[in-house]
């Protein structure tokens, strides 16, 4: 899994890379036809003698892929002549014909899309025995052992025997009406005490880990107190409530394949929902767009996963979608660029959020907004 160590790395260790530095991005998802016999090693060939790579870089990387096969979706490398860094993602990647490669300055856009398009999913396994927590990101899952490590043994065998306390068998005795009552009462006060300290404990994870979102799987009722008693700040962010697996043992890859059928077709659900919002109150056109962007005037920019075109960027970097505007800006050399690359930088020099939009969102986004949308600030 790409951690928030790795991500903090490429951006803060990678990024200021002295050039030149290639960037390689490859699909090399062995469930596509087109990768069949590494196929894909013939790609990053064509594309590394392309980019004008010098050849000892390239025998270092493709001497690389010849030898570890990934077992990925694709794959990320950085290389000059004295060192090499590799990721492998478990995600897709904007690219055109499987194959990204520049030789310059570090080229960071497409593994900034897929850091801005996914966001970290929490998914908390609630079970009476004992409670689990798992992070989702990027296609991968990574089970967080020590979440509620801190919960001393006798308040999950409370809870595991107040579960069957609730239930009296035929054979037992009966307990006065008030007695009754009282027990119920105070069952019920601890109960939500010991939410309360798992609410804390939560929250206090989801800070460390910077995750956004979340899942809950358990028993209906056991979910259903829970989730109600989570404060409306971690309340919105839960996306879905799944019923258990069979057993408290399951393994993570159980609790990933469960969790992802519910993922993508919620995060296409939302993308829609955006869009209707935007169509109201947004700003759409790439032109328009991009000019209230850059007067700082967009408090979220909404792009599709695979921007289309090229725009003009001035010496003192203001971008548009002619040559002429750039030339308004100031006399020296207008450099064409894909949108795509800018689009990131745009939003970060900006405090803009961006989010991609993916499926039918994206489709809907170039026929009916102009490729680009945004929410202004006032």
């Amino acid at each position: 899994m790409l951690t928030q160590e790795g991500t903090r790395y490429i951006r803060e260790f990678v990024a200021p890379r002295v050039a030149p530095v290639l960037s390689l991005y490859l699909d090399v998802n062995p469930a596509n036809q087109g990768n069949q016999g590494k196929a894909y090693v013939l790609r990053a060939r064509d594309a590394l003698e392309a980019a004008g790579v010098p050849p000892e870089v390239s025998k270092k990387v493709l001497g690389a892929l010849e030898h570890d096969a990934p077992q990925a979706r694709s794959r990320v490398i950085f290389a000059a002549s004295g060192w090499i860094e590799t990721y492998d993602l478990q995600v897709d990647l904007p690219l055109v014909q499987g194959v990204e490669a520049r030789w310059g300055e570090p080229y960071l856009t497409p593994i900034f899309y897929v850091l801005d398009e996914y966001e970290r999913v929490g998914v908390v396994f609630l079970d009476s025995q004992k409670w689990r927590m798992f992070e989702v990101f990027l296609g991968e899952i990574e089970e967080l052992p020590g979440a509620f490590r801190a919960v001393p043994t006798q308040d999950w065998n409370r809870l595991t025997q107040d579960g069957a306390g609730r239930r009296y068998s035929q054979g037992a005795v009966h307990r006065a009406a008030a007695n009754t009552d009282r027990f119920e009462r105070r069952l019920e006060v601890w109960t939500q005490r010991f939410y309360k300290q798992m609410v804390g404990i939560l929250e206090q994870t989801l800070s460390k880990r910077d995750i956004q979102r979340l899942v809950l799987v358990g028993q209906k009722a056991e979910v259903l107190v829970f989730h109600e008693l989570l404060p409306r700040r971690l309340r919105e962010r839960v996306l879905a409530t799944l019923p258990s697996l069979p057993t408290p043992l399951t393994q993570a890859g159980e609790v990933l394949r469960l969790v992802q059928g519910v993922l993508e077709p919620l995060e296409r659900e939302r993308e829609n929902r955006l869009l209707d919002e935007l169509a109201e109150r947004g700003v759409a056109g790439r032109d328009q767009t991009l000019e209230l962007l850059q007067q700082g005037g967009l408090h979220l920019l909404v792009a599709p996963w695979n921007p289309l075109g090229r725009v003009y960027r001035a010496p003192d970097g203001w971008v548009g979608g002619s040559k002429e505007g750039a030339v308004a800006h100031g006399a020296g050399h207008i450099e064409e660029v894909d949108l795509k690359q800018v689009l990131p930088e745009l939003a970060a020099s900006y405090g803009t959020r961006l989010e991609f939009v993916r499926g039918p969102a994206e489709e809907r986004l170039h026929q009916t907004f102009g490729g680009l949308v945004g929410l202004p600030r006032w």
